[in-house]
């Protein structure tokens, strides 16, 4: 009886959680299509118009398959890249990143990056930009916050 209990709580906690919208403070969004994504940290550095913002992620793969991150995109930018971080610069990749199941992606420590290219406006602290996360199967929205440049 307690066990039935736990899970009839456990299923309404899940229910409403799966309905919100998506913040960067932990999300876990399902979309059809695009399963099991748990955002846990995403920003954006503060950028100056026609300029790039870095963003940084962590995300975790919880769903039974491998995911494919394909770009990235805002309502406040022209265009999004990923690269790969190397000594002499970047070099920007055009297929994606694959993410396998149960695999955490951490792009605030990784070889890897992203970035927002062309703001269409000056990005400060504070603003909530809205990211894309653009994965083959779906795109998941996500509300960002913007922090000062190596503060993110």
């Amino acid at each position: 009886m307690r066990f039935a209990r736990l899970a009839l709580v456990m299923g309404l906690i899940w229910s409403t959680v799966a309905v919100l919208p998506a913040h960067a403070d932990g999300v876990e969004q399902s979309l059809e299509g695009l399963h099991g994504i748990y955002v846990s940290k995403l920003c954006v550095a503060s950028g100056l118009q026609d300029g790039d913002a870095e963003i940084e992620m962590v995300f975790e793969n919880i769903s039974a398959e491998m995911v494919f991150l394909d770009g990235v995109a805002s309502d406040v930018s022209l265009g999004g890249e990923l690269y790969f971080k190397d000594l002499v610069g970047s070099t920007i990749t055009q297929n994606g990143f694959g993410v396998d199941e149960g695999e955490i992606l951490d792009v605030s420590s990784s070889h890897i990056g992203a970035r927002l290219t062309d703001l269409k406006q000056d990005l400060s602290p504070g603003d909530h930009p809205t990211v894309f996360l653009n994965f083959r199967h779906g795109t998941l929205e996500v509300t960002a916050h913007v922090l000062p440049r190596g503060q993110c």
